[in-house]
């Protein structure tokens, strides 16, 4: 039978309804993706600061040591000065071209992360060997702190991707040294987590 005009209406208002709380809905989730879009944007801004930052220092101290070794470039070649002298200026040069090779892997690696092209190299590896690795690879003023490294088992491996975890620990470490005083310890502890899975190893490591 054809619905009465109180019929009508209570479906026309049951329609309405449904359409508001579709329309809240669809308000709701435009709302989160702005304000994702705006964190995200946020994040990147940071992030360009953060590396325009980074990059400054080191770019300065070897445009500095580059301007020194060319204003003596005949005091050099005369070799009156003196090789610690020399040794400092090219060893300040390396270690900041290392920190800049370090600051364009951060840069690269969280690019492949946002883009999805990020590739994972999941390896066997011997976690001490891993370690060592990063720390050749420090702040060059990881020189003016004592740094220890523990692990449970020098000869312990774990699956990963070495080079993401040598960045990881390189940009933990550095972060350290960034805050610890001169003359002070940096301790690395590696620990081995419980798992229910006895064919898959977890390990935990800390920096304090």
């Amino acid at each position: 039978r054809e619905p009465d005009a109180f019929e009508k209406n209570l479906m026309l208002a049951i329609v309405d309804e449904c359409g508001l709380v579709l329309e809240k809905e669809l308000l709701g989730q435009e709302k989160h993706r702005v304000e994702e879009q705006a964190q995200q944007e946020a994040l990147r801004a940071n992030l360009l600061r953060a590396i325009s930052h980074d990059l400054r220092t080191p770019l300065t101290a070897i445009s500095g040591n580059a301007g020194i070794l060319m204003e003596n470039a005949s005091v050099l070649d005369a070799g009156t000065l003196d090789e610690a002298h020399k040794h400092r200026i090219y060893s300040d040069i390396y270690d900041d071209s290392m920190w800049l090779i370090s600051l364009v892997e951060n840069l690269l690696s969280v690019s492949r992360i946002e883009n999805g092209t990020i590739r994972l190299k999941m390896e066997p590896e011997l976690l001490e060997e891993v370690f060592q690795e990063a720390l050749t690879h420090l702040d060059r003023k990881a020189k003016e702190h004592t740094i220890t490294v523990e692990l449970p088992d020098d000869m312990l491996m774990a699956k990963m991707d070495a080079r993401l975890i040598v960045q990881v620990v390189i940009n933990i470490v550095n972060n350290a040294i960034k805050y610890t005083p001169e003359e002070g310890t940096i301790e690395i502890t590696l620990a081995e987590k419980p798992t229910t899975n006895p064919r898959r190893g977890l390990f935990e490591f800390s920096v304090r």
